[in-house]
């Protein structure tokens, strides 16, 4: 890239930030130090298994391997059965339990379990 002209390395700079902030690793207004900045972890918490356990989906990063596994997950209506898939940021609003699961009724014991979970967190510790 340093050897091409400004403007093709410009274009090719933005079409590459463009695919990285999809892949959620940059900041939509990020630059070539934002990309030379990314290391191992910032590629992990991309996965599907993390991404799923970041969301409160499941109680740990064991157990959302064992819902992808399983068929429990899809995304736009997916099952998803692969935990290394690596989710977009669009991929991120339609991540949601299977239709095929039983995990997808709202009153599932692990569900009820996970917002009682989440209320614990967010009450203040006195």
């Amino acid at each position: 890239m340093v050897s091409m002209g400004v403007t093709e390395r410009e274009q090719l700079e933005a079409e590459l930030i463009g695919r990285l902030h999809k892949r959620g690793l940059i900041p939509e207004e990020g630059h070539l130090d934002d990309i030379l900045g990314l290391n191992v972890q910032d590629l992990m918490e991309r996965r599907l298994q993390t991404v799923l356990f970041r969301k409160g989906m499941a109680k740990s990063l064991f157990q959302s391997r064992q819902l992808i596994a399983h068929g429990h997950i899809s995304i736009a209506g997916c099952k998803m059965k692969a935990p290394g898939y690596m989710v977009t940021r669009t991929d991120e609003g339609s991540l949601d339990y299977a239709e095929s699961s039983p995990f997808v009724i709202k009153t599932h014991p692990l569900r009820q379990d996970l917002i009682i979970r989440e209320d614990v967190e967010v009450a203040p510790v006195e």
